[in-house]
């Protein structure tokens, strides 16, 4: 081995030491801004767990957590594949005009609990006749075929949903995708670096919801969309942190109604929670974040109730629904340990809706409290 070679060797393997012992004796850092989540920590020295080879798999994880200069490193290993002509990296298209999707395909789908929630949510309907909506958003790659790379795989959204219109019979299932793939064609109706609709992706959804249930429905120019960020970048971009990516614009409804907001209990200034702008996650914007019990009292004439029954694609979407109601609570089932069926006796709604995202609906496992 020439002595250059050799040189370049101590200098890689003599650098990565570096990091890797810095990362060891460096105070751990709790959380990760860019990623939105907690960072695995190093695990006290145990015998039993040595043995059992638990210390080594926490230690690896909390070892790749630490990792000093991480995201740098990540970015690095981005470009680096994306030079060699990858078009997917940790489950995450690089598609066209600087669109991040998720790679969301058939096996990913848990197509026995999709059919069994579906049941849940029928039953729903069958114990409050007439008033029970589901609205499934349709995941990004859906809409955006055209914005994935070439021949990537997508689960069958398509047959997902006809699925729902055989089963649903007392409940009303609302296919946004219509309304979305018109607005589509000429606008934004997703963002590029993260899993949401945009304001006005979410006015689409809004739009569709109004027509099901024959309300009047203003135009999205009526709801005023106020710019509140020109710096989100959001989850489809922690998951790569690909170089060149571009910030985004985020909007959000500025025409809404006076309201009172609790969450958890906690009474909130608004809808809206500017302090998040200043964090990565800013789609906590809306409603700051997500809670097991959200209750909006809007400071209006209407004496109509709605329930909603949600994932995180809500938050953007219950704004333009307040000015028809007079209260929204918003649940997510996540987070809710009360009864629902409790809170419909002491509740009368006019309307309910169930609203989550399609892939995220198959595989959540706590629509069985709809029930009890």
């Amino acid at each position: 081995m020439k002595v250059y070679q050799r040189i370049f060797m101590v200098v890689i393997f003599g650098t990565l030491a570096l990091f890797g012992i810095c990362a060891i004796v460096m105070p751990g850092k709790e959380y990760s801004e860019n990623e939105n989540r907690f960072l695995e920590q190093y695990p006290a020295l145990s015998v039993t767990d040595v043995f059992s080879g638990e210390f080594e798999d926490q230690f690896e994880k909390a070892f790749s957590d630490q990792f000093l200069g991480r995201d740098i490193w990540m970015m690095g290993a981005t470009a680096v594949e994306r030079v060699m002509g990858f078009q997917e990296l940790n489950g995450v298209y690089f598609g066209k005009d600087g669109y991040l999707l998720a790679k969301t395909v058939q096996e990913d789908i848990d197509q026995k609990q999709y059919l069994k929630n579906l049941r849940y949510v029928e039953y729903f309907g069958e114990c409050q006749p007439d008033k029970v909506s589901l609205l499934l958003a349709p995941s990004p790659g859906t809409i955006l075929r055209n914005k994935l790379p070439y021949g990537a795989p997508y689960y069958n959204a398509a047959a997902m949903y006809r699925e729902a219109d055989a089963i649903l019979k007392r409940a009303k299932n609302i296919n946004s995708c219509p309304e979305l793939k018109e607005y589509a064609k000429q606008n934004q109706v997703y963002y590029k670096t993260d899993h949401h609709w945009t304001l006005l992706g979410a006015y689409a959804a809004y739009s569709a919801y109004s027509d099901a249930n024959q309300f009047e429905k203003h135009t999205y120019g009526y709801f005023a969309a106020n710019k509140i960020s020109e710096d989100f970048l959001g989850t489809m971009y922690s998951k790569v942190v690909a170089p060149g990516i571009k910030p985004e614009t985020m909007f959000a409804a500025g025409n809404v109604p006076p309201t009172q907001v609790v969450c958890d209990g906690e009474v909130k200034s608004g809808i809206y929670d500017v302090e998040k702008l200043l964090q990565k996650d800013k789609y906590g914007y809306f409603f700051g974040g997500n809670y097991g019990e959200v209750k909006i009292t809007m400071h209006n004439e209407n004496t109509r109730k709605l329930l909603v029954i949600k994932d995180s694609y809500a938050n953007s979407f219950v704004p333009f629904l307040m000015g028809d109601y007079h209260e929204i609570t918003m649940l997510d089932l996540r987070y809710y340990r009360n009864s629902i069926q409790k809170l419909l006796k002491e509740n009368d709604y006019a309307q309910i809706l169930v609203l989550y995202e399609m892939s995220n609906f198959a595989g959540d496992k706590n629509l069985y409290k709809l029930v009890h």
